[in-house]
């Protein structure tokens, strides 16, 4: 299985999938809410721990797996944080300071302690999102976005480009199978050849994907609305605890440290 199928995968066996779909976005929703008002690292770290309890110890997803799924936006967190802690000065300063010839890059206490935030907060909100990734078929999704009239264009859109990432995923790892089988990355003359081919055959197939997929919408009766079972999940008596102890020690946090 490719790794960009997994989150469906981890979606459609995890063990709080028939939690309500409503409730998982409204309680992740408020999570992330809070995390960014309270621009606080002790809440940030709080919310990071407390959503992957619930990830690992109640929707039953390995450490491992988990641990995979954080990696996909690590890149983009700390790359992004990096820049927000280092700044340009024309003379050194700061804990840490380089010469680059015209110009300081200072690595400044304040910036630093800015930066770790940023990371914290960023990961807290991510792992806050991932209780509702993790465990919610995109089609409940979609289904809990029809009911806060979203227009129907930017539903439909969303879902279409959701999917279709992953055939083009599919797609872009069997070309790139058949060329490993064909020695096509033993060099890297050999690998710019196999790359600039795959990039014109993915332009072919995607064209033709695209109208097999639309001719077998059609086929299904397709009148330009998409249209998703779901079933009804109640609220249940754990959930609502659930919500309530991690409020209440957000406010202890919050409130006393």
């Amino acid at each position: 299985m490719h790794n960009h199928f997994q989150i469906d995968y981890i979606a459609y066996n995890s063990h709080i999938r028939n939690w309500n779909a409503g409730y998982k976005l409204l309680f992740m929703a408020a999570s992330i809410i809070t995390v960014i008002i309270a621009d606080n690292v002790l809440v940030s770290v709080y919310t990071l721990v407390f959503m992957g309890f619930i990830n690992i110890f109640i929707a039953r997803l390995s450490p491992k797996e988990y641990l995979k799924v954080m990696k996909i936006p690590a890149a983009f967190i700390l790359l992004g944080s990096i820049a927000i802690g280092i700044c340009f000065s024309s003379t050194p300063k700061g804990i840490f300071s380089l010469d680059i010839g015209f110009t300081y890059l200072c690595l400044t206490k304040e910036n630093t302690s800015q930066m770790f935030s940023i990371i914290l907060k960023a990961f807290g909100a991510v792992s806050a999102m991932y209780v509702v990734t993790l465990s919610t078929p995109v089609c409940e999704i979609i289904a809990e976005l029809k009911k806060l009239h979203i227009p129907g264009i930017f539903i439909e859109l969303m879902y279409l480009i959701y999917r279709y990432i992953f055939i083009l995923f599919d797609a872009v790892h069997k070309m790139q199978d058949s060329g490993k089988s064909r020695l096509g990355y033993t060099s890297f003359k050999a690998s710019c050849r196999s790359f600039s081919m795959m990039l014109g055959n993915l332009l072919i197939i995607s064209l033709k994907n695209s109208r097999n997929y639309y001719n077998a919408m059609e086929a299904r009766c397709y009148n330009g609305q998409l249209e998703f079972y779901t079933e009804k999940k109640a609220l249940t008596r754990p959930q609502a605890i659930l919500t309530l102890i991690y409020f209440i020690f957000f406010i202890i946090i919050k409130v006393c440290l």
